[in-house]
């Protein structure tokens, strides 16, 4: 995942990027789930969004969440329905970012970020989506100073 510059980032410091094409084909998800980041240990995630770049085609039936929870990943973006998506945006939608400071790593290890869907990726047929997170890294500020 790349780490975005900050004249790019535009609030976001995160980026994933996820095609139709990668949907559909074998061994792209691992249990219907792809990581997309890495939270670091004493992290923060404040700020969680999925974009829908180009609209999904094939199934009618195609969610996704993202999260730190594998098998679930709701507590970032809860249940994005892509194919009747009419915003093409979620924003902050998971429970993990109702209070301050947002989700905090608590761990001593990196936690992985992932994106779960669900439907019938397989027969995707077009779409693009934009998973962007704001990471803070505590750790890496304080062993710089």
């Amino acid at each position: 995942m790349p780490q975005l510059a900050n004249q790019e980032s535009r609030g976001f410091t995160h980026s994933f990027r996820i095609t139709g094409a990668e949907l559909a084909s074998s061994g792209y998800l691992t249990s219907s789930q792809k990581t997309v980041a890495l939270l670091p240990a004493g992290g923060i995630v404040t700020q969680a969004a999925l974009f829908q770049t180009t609209a999904s085609a094939g199934p009618s039936d195609l969610t996704v969440s993202v999260g730190t929870i594998s098998g679930t990943a709701t507590n970032l973006i809860a249940s994005f329905d892509l194919d009747a998506n009419t915003d093409k945006v979620k924003f902050n939608t998971g429970d993990a970012l109702d209070t301050e400071p947002g989700l905090v790593n608590a761990t001593t290890s990196a936690l992985p970020i992932f994106a779960k869907f669900g439907g019938s990726v397989g027969s995707v047929t077009a779409g693009e989506w934009l998973v962007c997170l704001t990471i803070l890294d505590p750790g890496a500020i304080a062993s710089n100073v």
